[in-house]
């Protein structure tokens, strides 16, 4: 089983987002629309956007052909 830990949490709280609870996932946090959570309130409309083989990003409606 592995284990992941995110650099902005210190202590429960996110560095990144004012000092709020760590919540994978919220608005705000680097995982925010790059990833699908179970918890649907979680992800972001129209999923997680793509990139390219050159690492740009690929527009919404693009990345759903």
């Amino acid at each position: 089983m592995g284990c992941w830990g995110c650099p902005h949490e210190f202590e429960g709280k996110c560095q990144r987002v004012e000092n709020r609870p760590c919540d994978p996932g919220m608005k705000g946090c680097v995982l925010f629309g790059r990833f699908v959570f179970s918890n649907e309130t979680k992800n972001r409309p129209g999923g997680p956007r793509g990139r390219d083989k050159n690492g740009k990003r690929i527009e919404q409606d693009e990345s759903h052909r």
